[in-house]
């Protein structure tokens, strides 16, 4: 991506006010090596933040360690969001219900982000066929909030001026230290995903390097913003014949 050039003294700001900002990783089957037998170890990840982006799946696929890492970052407290990394070879509709499967009956407390940067030049490339894929999701799950992830350029090659995206949270990937290059249909990011070289040891994965994230705003805002996940326990007593299971939610 090319990297844009910004006054001085603007730079300056906004890398001050950056520090503030809350950070999170974003995590797919990269992050765990088929090798081990040990996923994503997200209790270490809470060490380092309150929330991560899971990878569900691409194209009609669903992404090899999700289910596992799905259930393990909620048992370990996370707030978590999903993304579906939208393929140009398939067609958008059924993409959307087979990210909508995925997630099944618990479709997690952040946004579904629909990840817009695929340059595979299938028949459904476009923004037209993004809408399809994005309403499809909307039938399907109305009250589940949706959000578009993107770059600058590929947005501005693909889809610029088209404001029917607007009405989302972007979340923008922008590897550079000065601020974010947006769209000029979105007035804000929400996201911005800000590397791809973080340390993946620190936030208990098995790759070298992670992608991190900044929330625009605070630990507080973030989570003002997102609800935690419930976890629930369950206890099995047995008196006499008779076994009573009990269910605590946290």
């Amino acid at each position: 991506m090319n990297r844009a050039v910004r006054p001085t003294p603007i730079i300056q700001s906004r890398v001050q006010t950056v520090l503030d900002y809350f950070k999170f990783p974003d995590v797919s089957f990269w992050q765990d090596d088929p090798t081990t037998t040990q996923p994503i170890n997200f209790q270490m990840m809470t060490l380092q933040t309150r929330g991560a982006v899971i990878r569900a799946g691409q194209g009609i696929n669903k992404d090899r360690v999700f289910d596992v890492s799905w259930k393990n970052a909620k048992q370990a407290g996370l707030i978590r969001g999903s993304y579906w990394f939208y393929d140009s070879r398939v067609n958008p509709k059924r993409q959307a219900e087979k990210y909508v499967e995925v997630l099944r009956d618990d479709v997690g407390e952040m946004e579904m982000w629909c990840d817009f940067e695929d340059r595979y030049g299938g028949q459904f490339t476009g923004w037209r066929h993004w809408f399809d894929f994005m309403e499809r999701i909307k039938f399907l799950l109305p009250n589940k909030n949706l959000g578009v992830y993107t770059g600058y350029y590929y947005w501005q090659e693909f889809a610029a001026g088209v404001n029917y995206f607007s009405q989302y949270p972007l979340w923008i990937a922008w590897y550079n230290p000065t601020p974010p290059l947006i769209p000029p249909i979105w007035d804000d990011w929400l996201y911005w995903q800000f590397t791809d070289d973080g340390d993946g040891a620190l936030f208990g994965v098995e790759s070298a390097e992670i992608d991190l994230n900044y929330f625009n705003g605070s630990e507080a805002d973030f989570l003002t913003r997102y609800p935690k996940p419930q976890v629930q326990s369950t206890f099995i007593a047995t008196f006499g014949n008779v076994k009573v299971e009990y269910r605590k939610v946290s």
